[in-house]
């Protein structure tokens, strides 16, 4: 499992540690809760289904920005709880990456298709 200081990434993810638990807990304004996805947070999807996702959801507040630059998605997370970002795939995968409890910062990266002149979520 890799650690880090400030800085990580996990294919198409970057993970950026923001600051400790914060003492009292306000909502992120412009921001709507990541909701469970059969019982699991999801950070990042995949078009094959092998996605992105905290081990552990007890003390997980998860928060996603409401209207992040196009083609981006951006989450913020407060774990209260030492978890991991694994990646559910058998083969190939990208190693768990150990998150002690802090604040997060997790932005899925974006690509430029200069055809269909659009900026998107970079798929994994």
């Amino acid at each position: 499992m890799k650690t880090f200081l400030k800085t990580a990434a996990q294919g198409e993810i970057t993970i950026r540690r923001i600051g400790d638990v914060p003492a009292s807990r306000e909502s992120r304004a412009g921001c709507t809760p990541l909701a469970l996805e059969k019982g699991k947070l999801v950070i990042g999807h995949s078009e094959t289904g092998h996605h992105h996702v905290l081990s552990r959801s007890d003390g997980a507040e998860v928060m996603v920005l409401d209207r992040p630059p196009e083609g981006m998605r951006i989450l913020y997370a407060i774990l209260e709880n030492p978890t991991s970002l694994d990646h559910q795939r058998d083969h190939d995968t990208h190693e768990s990456i150990d998150l002690p409890p802090g604040e997060y910062e997790f932005r899925i990266a974006r690509e430029y298709d200069p055809y269909a002149e659009l900026a998107r979520q970079s798929m994994d």
